[in-house]
């Protein structure tokens, strides 16, 4: 029997106050930004995927992936911040697929996140989870073997996501008071949160500011230039 689908849920829902305008439907090498974060979840083929959107962002008719494995969801509410859409991406994939095994939760301003790094955090989860260990009690201490309800990846000791949920943090994210984040819950289980060494600063990399925006533009034409310029040898 294979293993319980990991549902993916991408947050899109942010209001962007710093850059003055709705960053999700920034043009990135002819694509909305978001739609990077949607197209690496579904290359990664792990279950389900939802997509919680702010008001605007839906209004405007952005062609979301027709797949059947996508499901966008409006948060009616994106000033209450992103746990209301972390609660709201949670129901509706549940609704979708309730025998999940975990909920991946993605950043809809984070485009440089591929599906392999999706992947490989499951995979690591998975792995450590199988193994009952997580060896981080200090000496003295009940010895008994840490079990992961969660991971998350790390770059130069700054977490970073996307965020693994394990199936027992999701009924508390449901039930959790509303707040701008997740940090509560996920310090709440640190001592049981499985931190994955990142293979890049992709984790760490969003776009916050016009700044970052720019940064990342350049650095994707860069890519397909080198990308094209390959299939052409």
């Amino acid at each position: 029997m294979g293993a319980a689908p990991v549902g993916i849920i991408v947050l899109a829902a942010g209001q962007a106050t710093r850059m003055g305008r709705l960053k999700q439907l920034l043009p990135l090498c002819n694509r909305p930004l978001v739609e990077w974060s949607i197209q690496s979840a579904r290359e990664a083929r792990l279950g389900p995927i939802v997509v919680v959107l702010h008001p605007a962002v839906a209004a405007a008719g952005i062609p979301l992936h027709p797949a059947p494995e996508v499901h966008p969801v409006v948060n009616p509410w994106p000033e209450r911040g992103q746990a209301t859409s972390l609660r709201l991406g949670l129901r509706a994939l549940l609704q979708t697929e309730p025998s999940v095994e975990a909920a991946l939760v993605v950043l809809g301003d984070q485009p440089l996140v591929s599906a392999d790094l999706m992947r490989g955090l499951v995979r690591v989860f998975r792995e450590v989870r199988a193994r009952h260990t997580l060896p981080r009690r200090p000496a003295g201490e009940n010895s008994a073997p840490l079990v992961p309800v969660g991971a998350r990846p790390v770059w130069n000791g700054e977490p970073g996501h996307p965020v693994l949920l394990g199936r027992r943090l999701l009924s508390e994210a449901l039930a959790f008071p509303a707040s701008d984040s997740m940090r509560p819950l996920l310090d709440r289980h640190r001592e049981r949160m499985l931190f994955w060494p990142a293979p890049g600063p992709e984790v760490v990399t969003d776009v916050d500011t016009w700044e970052d925006y720019y940064i990342i533009v350049r650095r994707l034409q860069r890519q397909e230039q080198y990308q094209g310029e390959g299939e052409r040898r």
